[in-house]
């Protein structure tokens, strides 16, 4: 990497940090641009800005989910499992859920363990889901814990906190 790029990445990395409240419009350009330059941190931030912000833009969420997750980013993989999930794409999420889940994600191992159990995207595989709600619950995921639990006991209620 050419010292040109390390200071570009550098002024990226900072402009991310100071866009991620995006109270200026300058510091949301800042965001962009980061995001534009290929970084797939500030796209994931990008993304939730257009999720979670005061206009919501679901698509311009999705594509930038897409771009960050495209080069590995857990989160914005389990967000866009979650987006999928929310549009009833079931074979969609179920692919990004379950890229972040081999990365650890906990979340993204309690929505793969949900959608094991309930059938949706594939038939129901209770040993899946019981293997990714035993890796989630591991990491201190209290509904994974609370679900494994459930497995065992039929007397307790399904929790859903789906996507």
């Amino acid at each position: 990497m050419s010292l040109a790029e390390k200071h570009l990445r550098r002024v990226a990395c900072i402009a991310v940090f100071w866009a991620l409240g995006c109270s200026s419009a300058a510091q949301a350009d800042a965001l962009s641009r980061a995001a534009q330059s290929g970084w797939a941190q500030a796209q994931y931030a990008l993304a939730l800005r257009y999720e979670e912000g005061a206009a919501p833009n679901l698509t311009l969420a999705l594509r930038w989910y897409q771009r960050a997750a495209l080069q590995g980013h857990a989160a914005a993989q389990n967000n866009l499992g979650a987006l999928y999930f929310e549009q009833r794409n079931f074979q969609q999420a179920l692919h990004w859920y379950q890229s972040a889940a081999k990365k650890g994600n906990a979340q993204s191992q309690f929505n793969l363990a949900l959608m094991y159990e309930l059938g949706q995207a594939s038939p129901a595989n209770f040993e899946r889901a019981q293997y990714w709600y035993k890796r989630a619950a591991a990491q201190g995921h209290w509904q994974a814990q609370y679900n494994l639990a459930r497995l065992f006991d039929d007397d307790l209620p399904l929790l859903q906190d789906m996507p």
